[in-house]
């Protein structure tokens, strides 16, 4: 399909690397080890998650908004082509679905597509979402490129593939490189919702929470209404305040709402 361009960005010097020289020690006082305690050293891979965290808290002004999903509809499409997706060796999550609305939304919110470079904005061209993947020995961000030319099909196969060689230990340099928007899903873990550190430099990061049945108001065909079990979860979005704006950021997130509660049952 023809690339689509996006906003030019202004000439501007390239970002800093994550982990810059003068991010402070990603370490606060030396805590002193008792009788019988186990002391284990840091990982490289965790010494560069806590420089990058502390980093990212030092430069951005980081604000969230919390918006409630109602999950029922994306609940029946999944129930109806879990199966098919299955047969080509594909396992559809819930997470597919999110990464669909939010890399299509990133093409019409392109202020969230974006980076920050000193005193200017680099509004990204290519729409390339980071998936957080828990590991028991840290986390790691592999990246799906070009995530808003990808069906429903092709981001939960990225998902599956880059989930897979994540937890192998089998993704290349390039494959967590690049990413211009990071989903993270603490959901899984039961967590009703987190406050993401924003993944410099990236401007936004989101949040999935658990989803699960919670009961709500539900209008009936003769405009009455009535408690009823709905399938449902928080997604949370962490952006950085210097670029973006409140409503800018409460405007997108509504419309991935929106997106998410009127999913197509043919989305390709």
């Amino acid at each position: 399909m023809p690339r689509r361009p996006g906003p030019p960005a202004p000439a501007a010097a390239a970002p800093r690397p994550a982990a810059a020289a003068s991010a402070p020690a990603a370490h606060g006082p030396a805590a002193e080890a008792w009788d019988g305690d186990r002391v284990e050293p840091w990982s490289r891979i965790r010494k560069l998650t806590a420089e990058h965290m502390i980093m990212s808290r030092r430069v951005s002004a980081h604000v969230q908004t919390l918006f409630e999903i109602d999950y029922t509809r994306v609940s029946q499409i999944r129930a109806r082509r879990k199966k098919e997706f299955a047969e080509r060796g594909v396992n559809l999550t819930f997470l597919a679905f999110i990464a669909k609305a939010i890399a299509e939304n990133l093409r019409k919110h392109p202020g969230m597509n974006a980076a920050v470079s000193n005193e200017a904005t680099i509004f990204r061209r290519d729409i390339n979402l980071g998936i957080a993947v828990a590991l028991d020995w840290g986390l790691i961000v592999p990246v799906i490129r070009r995530a808003d030319e990808l069906s429903l099909l092709g981001l939960a196969r990225a998902i599956n593939d880059l989930g897979e060689r994540a937890r192998t230990k089998k993704l290349s340099p390039d494959d967590v490189q690049k990413g211009t928007f990071t989903i993270t899903n603490p959901g899984v873990f039961g967590s009703y919702a987190g406050l993401p550190i924003i993944n410099q430099p990236q401007v936004a990061i989101l949040g999935v929470g658990t989803i699960e049945k919670r009961p709500a108001v539900v209008t009936l065909p003769d405009g009455t209404d009535t408690i009823a079990p709905r399938l449902k979860g928080m997604l949370t979005m962490s952006f950085d305040h210097r670029v973006v704006d409140g409503a800018d950021a409460d405007r997108f997130l509504a419309d991935v709402k929106k997106a998410l509660e009127q999913f197509p049952d043919d989305a390709a």
